[in-house]
């Protein structure tokens, strides 16, 4: 089954952005650790690049 993570940006008042960090194949019910951790860094970089501009 392919599975998509995302998160959802609500730091504009007027808008929410939806980021789609990445895709992956599951083959298991459980989604991995390492998939979670993965979108983890990447939401945190996004935000820490957003706050620098």
């Amino acid at each position: 089954m392919a599975i998509g993570i995302a998160f959802w940006d609500k730091t504009d008042n007027k808008e929410t952005l939806v980021i789609a960090t990445h895709g992956f194949i599951k083959k298991v019910d459980k989604v991995p650790a390492k998939e979670i951790d993965r979108a983890v860094r990447l939401r945190d970089k996004y935000l820490n690049n957003k706050q620098k501009k």
